[in-house]
């Protein structure tokens, strides 16, 4: 009941989160957060409105706006499990863990441990709150131009993400700026690699 109910601070981190992240991130952590709702909890309420939105506009217009395939019409699966499945927002919360932990390791090596790991963790759910955001707003746009969507969002992620980085953990030399950034996305490059990898063995067993 908690979650599905809007909680005071939802619209306001709704509209931070699509304008400004970075705004969002620093203001919670540094204490300001009577008017943000927490990032798990905004998660959760994401998950369920754009799924219950989604899930009425698909029955409405008989297009399954969760599917993975090309598909256009609503599977006869059982819907939740589609839902759970094909969610964007119980992927991040997961994976948000790997960003946080690389942006601990790179911060931590060019301007010491001036934040926690729990700070980082708390700043990548709220991005991945934000590319979910975009993504739920992208969603009728993929099922007719799906290679316009991707575009759009790949290029939403990179944008955003990269903007956020820097504003959220501002840092005033420009050099150790660049070095934070080239840091941060070659160690999210190598545990790509990694996982990719480890996909690669599991398959071969």
């Amino acid at each position: 009941m908690s979650f599905s109910s809007l909680t005071p601070g939802f619209w306001s981190t709704f509209v931070g989160l699509l304008l400004h992240p970075w705004q969002v991130i620093r203001q919670y952590i540094n204490g300001r957060r009577a008017k943000y709702s927490p990032p798990v909890t905004m998660v959760m309420q994401l998950l369920l409105y754009s799924t219950f939105i989604y899930t009425i506009l698909g029955y409405i217009f008989h297009v399954d706006f969760f599917a993975s395939s090309s598909e256009d019409t609503i599977s006869t699966g059982n819907w939740i499990v589609n839902m759970l499945v094909s969610s964007d927002v119980i992927a991040k919360i997961f994976i948000a863990c790997v960003p946080a932990f690389n942006c601990y390791i790179a911060y931590g090596l060019t301007t010491g441990r001036k934040y926690n790991l729990a700070e980082y963790l708390t700043a990548a759910i709220y991005m991945g709150c934000s590319f979910s955001i975009y993504n739920n707003l992208l969603k009728p746009l993929a099922i007719f131009y799906p290679d316009t969507e991707r575009f759009i969002r790949i290029s939403i992620i990179i944008i955003i993400g990269t903007i956020s980085l820097l504003k959220a953990f501002p840092v005033k030399q420009w050099w150790r700026r660049c070095l934070i950034w080239i840091g941060f996305m070659s160690l999210n490059i190598l545990t790509l690699l990694i996982a990719v990898l480890i996909m690669l063995i599991v398959q071969l067993l």
